[in-house]
């Protein structure tokens, strides 16, 4: 959670008497810390969610400062832009109204005779008390999703965010390599915190909540109220944001179900973890837990040694003796996904038919099964597809 622009302008009766000029969409965008800014040198040194003030001291000798610099401002993703009009801007030109409200980007203006030092300094003990209330919120919901702690002190501090009694659905986000160290990219949880604010003001959805917290392998997103039939909505704003991640395939999404009411919500946390590793195991930027069909019985075992000793016992009589010389593993795998076709089998394998028929034949011998029906040929693709999840899936651990 992070306090949001509008909330820091409108509380406390707008006693510093900001307007909103431009950049509606962007009024939820969340902020960080607050910025006086009278030149354009600190802006490189901006991480995201930053708000800037100025005086516009360089706009009355040039008047395209004020421009050039909302579209560096832009660039940083800062979070909007005050000036305080009335001695050195005295109007605000169009072309820069038009340049925020295209890229809501918020503009909002205070009089001159209003101090702004007395306005940042309201702001930014504003954003440290939301900083510490979010430390609260985190721990609330780990304790939640872990079932650890005071039920019901975790219940009252999640009742401040969301309507504990609502649906709920977590979605696990990923980047980078799921066997190596994660790290978000530098402010690209608050960019992704307000596009969706956006999307909410937008959608004019009033009734969904949000909420982004930091994991130690991934971004967990918790959406509260949500309808189904936005979750496409959600998924492609996730894709665009972290569209970097999404081009060189260094981004898993794992989509939870649906649960009712606060206390389950780690049913939908585990859910979501699984397909997390189900979009791993297919290289897929997201998966939806309901689609995973039998994998979802697959990567929700915990005692991942259950699977391993099967898959061995299953596979083991073509990984030893006269079998360890073969390809009778390929020859298992390319005849169950040709559905027991010859001419498919020796095409994908580059061999003869007559040739798949004669290795076939002693395959059979040495599991003692004629694999001639969907019974027969079970047991040997659900150790297949275990030995696959061996090789491209590390398990990322399922508790803190």
């Amino acid at each position: 959670m992070s306090i949001a622009l509008k909330t820091l302008c409108t509380e406390n009766s707008n006693q510093f008497r900001l307007t909103l000029r431009a950049g509606r969409n962007g009024f939820r965008n969340a902020v960080t810390w607050v910025y006086v800014l009278e030149d354009g040198h600190i802006i490189p040194y901006f991480h995201g969610s930053e708000l800037a003030v100025t005086t516009g001291i360089p706009a009355a000798s040039d008047p395209g400062w004020l421009l050039e610099m909302v579209g560096h401002l832009v660039e940083r993703g800062a979070a909007g832009l005050v000036i305080n009009t009335g001695k050195f801007v005295l109007e605000l030109p169009q072309e820069l109204l038009d340049y925020c409200d295209e890229r809501d980007f918020p503009l909002l203006t205070m009089p001159w005779e209003i101090h702004v030092t007395e306005m940042i300094q309201d702001f930014c003990t504003r954003i440290i008390q939301e900083r510490n209330d979010n430390e609260l919120f985190i721990k609330a919901i780990l304790d939640t999703i872990y079932k650890r702690g005071d039920e019901e002190e975790c219940r009252q501090i999640l009742s401040r965010y969301y309507d504990v009694a609502g649906t709920f659905t977590v979605i696990l986000i990923r980047t980078g390599p799921i066997d190596g160290e994660f790290k978000e990219p530098e402010g690209l949880a608050y960019a992704f915190i307000n596009r969706l604010r956006r999307f909410k003001t937008i959608r004019g959805i009033t009734r969904s909540k949000f909420g982004v917290v930091g994991l130690e392998d991934c971004e967990l997103l918790m959406v509260n109220n949500m309808e189904s039939a936005m979750l496409q909505e959600l998924l492609d704003i996730i894709l665009e944001s972290y569209r970097e991640e999404a081009a060189a395939h260094s981004l898993f999404i794992g989509v939870g179900i649906q649960v009712t009411g606060v206390k389950d919500i780690g049913k939908s946390y585990q859910r979501a973890r699984t397909a997390m590793q189900m979009a791993v195991y297919r290289n897929v930027p997201y998966v939806h837990f309901e689609d995973m069909g039998f994998f979802k019985i697959l990567f929700s075992v915990k005692d991942e040694d259950v699977l391993h000793a099967y898959a061995d016992e299953i596979l083991s009589p073509l990984e030893r003796g006269e079998g360890k010389h073969q390809d009778y593993i390929e020859l298992l795998q390319a005849y169950i996904k040709h559905d027991r076709s010859l001419e498919r089998t020796a095409a994908e394998l580059y061999l003869h038919r007559n040739t798949v028929n004669y290795r076939l034949q002693k395959m059979k011998a040495l599991l003692g099964c004629q694999l001639k029906t969907v019974e027969d040929l079970f047991p040997y693709q659900v150790a297949l597809a275990i030995r696959d999840m061996e090789r491209n899936v590390t398990f990322p651990s399922r508790e803190k």
